[in-house]
This record gives structure tokens, sequence and C-alpha cells, in this order.
């Protein structure tokens, strides 16, 4: 499968949790078939180059990609390095310094990220959630891409949303600095960019704010967050990188890692669906909330998008905002 495709790419699965919507699902591993965790709450597989250089998640939904040593065997140094994504389970928070090497495990948000059925998201230190490192010396191509595969086996995509919050890592260097890291002076920041490439390989981002410092006051990214992808409009792959206004001669000083959970990708049949529709005028767009109420406008969590046509017929989804 992987040969067919033109970027490399994250795999992660999703099952639909809304109509709609596909939402990314780390407890469906295809490769590896399991997933399990040291003491550290570490994938125990993380620096396997020779069987895992990409992860596979899915169902009969379709099929996320996730990069991880994308440059092949012998790309782990030994057992010393890995790059793009790995799976991760726990709620750590400390400050480890420069052991966060060995303990990369670690999540701000205290645990993996789940969605409510009422649009509320909480934190579970039992489900697994992906760390992303961003390295800007890969030579196979970006360090940390996703894709994914529809169940009609058609690779483009048209990306929702990802949950993201900081790694402990990058939020203390942030925060008062560590070992390279100076920390953020005034008007400092730490910024998380997905980057969707389309079939022609032409690019489009989208920029969320990890961390600043701003009148004095450090601002961070501790709790999950969505992070709107939908402006990347239909790609084949998106991959991420890691900017920091604490940089030096060999580049960015904070660490370059984020914490990430729930992809979102819109299903294939709700395209179809649209496409009919747009042989036919739209009257009119109204939002319902899990409280019954109606709105022109989507409100936050959980929303009932009933879309009326001038045939007098309706089509309603499930959305979250």
């Amino acid at each position: 499968m992987k040969k067919i495709f033109t970027f490399a790419a994250i795999s992660l699965m999703a099952s639909a949790a809304w109509g709609g919507v596909i939402t990314l699902d780390l407890n469906k591993p295809l490769n590896p078939t399991t997933l399990d965790y040291n003491e550290n709450g570490v994938w125990t597989g993380c620096y396997n180059d020779v069987d895992y250089t990409w992860l596979e998640f899915g169902d009969e939904n379709g099929e996320f990609m996730l990069s991880h040593l994308i440059d092949g065997e012998g790309a782990s140094w030994g057992g010393y390095y890995w790059d793009g994504f790995c799976p991760a389970q726990g709620g750590d928070q400390t400050e480890h310094a420069s052991t966060w090497t060995t303990q990369y495990g670690g999540c701000m948000a205290g645990g993996g990220c789940v969605i409510n059925d009422d649009g509320s998201v909480t934190a579970d230190p039992a489900q697994p959630y992906l760390v992303g490192y961003y390295s800007s010396w890969a030579m196979e191509g970006p360090s940390n891409q996703v894709m994914f595969v529809g169940k009609d086996g058609n690779t483009a995509f048209k990306p929702v949303g990802v949950y993201v919050c900081n790694h402990p890592w990058p939020y203390y260097d942030c925060l008062h600095g560590g070992g390279a890291a100076a920390g953020l002076e005034e008007g400092g920041y730490f910024d998380l960019t997905a980057v969707g490439v389309d079939a022609d390989g032409n690019e489009t981002t989208t920029t969320i704010r990890m961390a600043e410092k701003v009148n004095g006051t450090f601002n961070a990214l501790n709790d999950w967050t969505f992070f709107d992808l939908s402006s990347l409009g239909e790609v084949e792959s998106v991959y991420f990188t890691l900017n920091s206004t604490d940089t030096g001669a060999y580049g960015m000083n904070t660490a370059s890692y984020f914490c990430m959970d729930k992809f979102q990708v819109q299903d294939d049949a709700t395209t179809a669906v649209e496409n009919v529709n747009l042989e036919k005028a739209v009257a009119g767009v109204k939002y319902v909330n899990i409280n019954g109420m109606v709105s022109d406008k989507p409100f936050d969590g959980v929303n009932v998008v009933v879309t009326s046509y001038t045939d007098g017929t309706t089509s309603t989804t499930k959305v979250v905002k």
C-alpha cells in the first residue's frame, strides 16, 4: 500500500464518531497489531526501524498512515533516535529536564484525548495519544506526516481538524528554559504549523500557537485544544513543523515535540452527498446544539447541521467545533 502514495504520511486509524467525520482511534492498530508500553508510557517498539518505518491504524471506514523513522532501517541509530510519531500512554506532566530523551511519554493535558457525548473534551491517562517529533534533518521528507486512505481506496482527503496540546519538554523549555533553551522572552512564541500537500505538490498551511509570552504573562496550550485544519482543503498528506523564537546557531533551541490525538477527516460518503446536493440550491443552514438551541452560526462542541434546499428536502450531519 505504501508504494502508491506520492507523499509519506503518518498513519492513524479512525472510527466514525459522528456522521460525516472519521476520527483517529489509536485503539485500532494495524501495524503494529498491538501496542505495548513500558513503565514510562513509551511504546516499546519505538526504536524498531525495520518493522515500523510506518504505523497504520484503521477499520472499515478507512486507514490512516503515520510516518515513523521514515529514513528506514538504521535510522534509529542503535535505539537512540526516532522521528515522526510515536504512540504514548499516561499523563506525566513532570519536568524531567534532559531525561525526556527516555521519558517522552508525557502529556501536559494529563492523558489521551476523550471527546464526550456532549462535545466536551477531557484527558484520560489510560488512553493512548501520539507524541510528534519534528526533525528538520530528515532525509526522506518531512518527519511527521498524515495520510488517509478511504474505504474506496481514494488517497485524497479533506482534513477537518485534530486535538493538540504541549509535550512537557517544550513546555518547560518555553516557561523557563533548560539545556539549550533559554525560555521565551517578551513577545516570544512556540508555533505548530500544519502543511497540506495536494496531488500536484502544492502546499497550504495553517498555524496554532502552542506557547507565548505577552505582557509578562506566559500562556500555553496545556489542555487538548482543537486545531482547525479545514482551510487546508483536499490534500494527499498533512505534515507538521514547529517554530520557536528561541533559536541559536544550530536552529531552534526549544525541544521540537508536541502531543496529538483524534485526527479527523471528512467521510467520503458525506462528500458524495454534498456533490449530489450541488445540483440543487441551498435555501439555508441552521446549527442545533445538544440543548436544542438553534443558530445561524455553529456552537462550541457538537452541532447538528441542518441544510435546507429549494426543492423542499433537507440533509443533516453532525460536526464538532
